[in-house]
């Protein structure tokens, strides 16, 4: 590209000086002019070709040595140009100190734009990122051999995991998981309690007063008043006429310890009871039996599951630290990166040849061609290579962590998979469904205790020997039932804890939470 506006505007200038000058003088110093100019155009038409270089090589040496000869060299050969003169025409004098001015403007103007330091760092933008997308492709491939290696071992301890389940769990008396829990509906107890004290409390007290004696009609009566009312003894006798002596006798009897009203209402709760020590004994039974099997298969088979894991977190801080890597690289060198010195050179350009007049402006506009054809050039490279880079490892070391690459780090669906088949082999919920029944047993039982043991119906008479009865009945079977039950539910909360599936969750969610720990990275 020529650069010859500022020669023709020079030449211009000084031929306007013509016919102050004799015509020998003013051929020889426009004869050094030309020399100067030519050298100049010459000069900017290099320094342009390593601006408009888009080979592989740094040019900023060469370049900067060649602008500071020919910048120092053009200055100075103008301040030279009218040395041979012993006189200087003032015309002639302003002539030269304005070009010489004007020249060390342009060319302190160009050195300040960074040019050509601006041209090789956008072409080391561009190498750097071929040779980052080859870096990477080699990183990924080697993690994803690494990690189909760790996916075999953890397929064979995982199905070694649940052959392991099926048979301790087969062996572990399934069918005693639920018996407990329908052995009986303690909801239906307060009731049968209350019905059989109620049809027997009738022949009870009959029988007494019949054995004490008394009037037959007000004996009827008698009877009839305490079916009606259900109070006391001793208003219903005086109500109906009944002789003090014979209302004694018939409480007294009704009310000793070991007395008919005593024994109906010990049986009474004895009834209901009955079946409970089984159900303790057998809930007991079960839970001991699975806590074993439980603890085991957590100390040995899960945990080789964990030591293989131990494995697939090298695999995972090895691909945080890639991505790490890859945010840093594109942060210092990517498209991003590349674009904004591209448009702070041009700036600086800018401002550089707005920075002279006419001629000057139009050689510096000239030159800044060159300097976009060469910068424009590796920003479209980088550019290029950059969305190639972005499209092949896009949601894996580049942007948001996909599902996709999340499932291989973390082989997901594997782990989804084997966690459902070890939530088909049951064990966990009827282990759940044994604790919950024997839970509800016993909320069951101490609700109906309360229930069972309210006999306000009764003969006031009997309240304290009733009571005395019960206190007794909690103390024997009521208490040491409530602690069997709660025995067998600290034992089943132990075994729950470290049940196949249980874990098996842990394990899955460990893997996940290892993967989602590249995406944070």
């Amino acid at each position: 590209m020529a650069f010859e506006l500022r020669t023709r505007e020079l030449r211009q200038r000084f031929d306007l000086l013509k016919g102050t000058l004799s015509p020998d003088l003013h051929q020889a110093i426009g004869t050094q002019l030309d020399a100067i100019s030519k050298a100049r155009e010459d000069g900017l038409a290099a320094l342009g070709a390593y601006l408009c270089d888009t080979g592989d090589n740094p040019k900023a040496s060469d370049y900067n040595d060649k602008l500071s000869n020919l910048s120092k060299s053009q200055l100075e050969q103008l301040q030279n140009l009218l040395n041979n003169l012993k006189e200087l025409p003032p015309a002639l004098k302003a002539f030269r100190d304005i070009a010489s001015s004007e020249e060390k403007r342009f060319w302190e103007g160009l050195a300040r734009t960074k040019a050509i330091e601006a041209r090789d760092a956008m072409m080391v933008f561009c190498h750097n990122m071929e040779w980052f997308t080859r870096i990477n492709r080699v990183k990924w491939n080697t993690l994803s051999d690494t990690e189909k290696d760790l996916l075999q071992k953890e397929r064979y301890y995982a199905a070694k995991l649940r052959e392991t389940v099926k048979a301790a769990f087969e062996e572990a008396a399934p069918e005693s998981v639920k018996a407990a829990r329908d052995l009986v509906n303690t909801a239906a107890f307060p009731e049968t309690v209350k019905k059989r004290v109620n049809d027997k409390y009738k022949e009870v007290l009959r029988s007494v007063v019949e054995r004490v004696g008394g009037d037959p009609t007000k004996v009827e009566a008698f009877l009839k008043k305490i079916d009606e009312t259900r109070g006391s003894l001793k208003d219903a006798a005086r109500e109906v006429g009944l002789d003090t002596a014979t209302a004694d006798k018939v409480i007294d009897a009704l009310t000793k310890p070991g007395g008919p009203l005593a024994s109906l209402i010990f049986d009474a709760l004895t009834y209901a009871y009955n079946p409970l020590g089984g159900i303790a004994k057998t809930a007991s039974k079960v839970a001991v039996k699975l806590q074993p099997v439980a603890q085991s298969l957590m100390d040995d088979k899960v945990g080789e599951i964990r030591a293989v894991m131990g494995g697939r977190q090298t695999v995972i801080l090895t691909y945080s630290t890639t991505r790490k890597e890859a945010r840093e690289f594109v942060e210092g060198n990517g498209y991003d990166k590349a674009k904004q010195l591209y448009q702070d050179n041009l700036a600086a350009l800018e401002d550089w040849c707005r920075s002279g007049k006419d001629a000057l402006e139009g050689d510096a506009r000239a030159f800044a061609q060159c300097v976009d054809a060469g910068n424009s050039f590796f920003l479209e490279q980088t550019r290029k290579l950059y969305a190639d880079f972005v499209n092949e490892f896009k949601g894996i070391i580049v942007d948001s962590v996909s599902a996709n690459t999340i499932d291989v780090m973390a082989d997901r669906p594997f782990y989804e998979t084997w966690a459902d088949g070890i939530d088909q082999l049951d064990m966990d919920q009827q282990l759940r469904q044994l604790y919950d029944g024997i839970y509800e047993i016993n909320g069951d039982v101490d609700r109906s205790f309360g229930a069972m043991t309210t006999f306000n119906d009764l003969p006031i008479e009997a309240q304290s020997m009733i009571q005395s009865i019960i206190n007794q009945f909690d103390r024997d079977v009521h208490q040491p039932f409530t602690q069997s039950m709660q025995d067998a539910l600290k034992t089943l909360e132990t075994a729950r804890n470290k049940q196949p599936a249980t874990v098996v969750k842990t394990v899955k969610q460990a893997a996940i939470d290892l993967a989602k720990m590249a995406a944070n990275g």
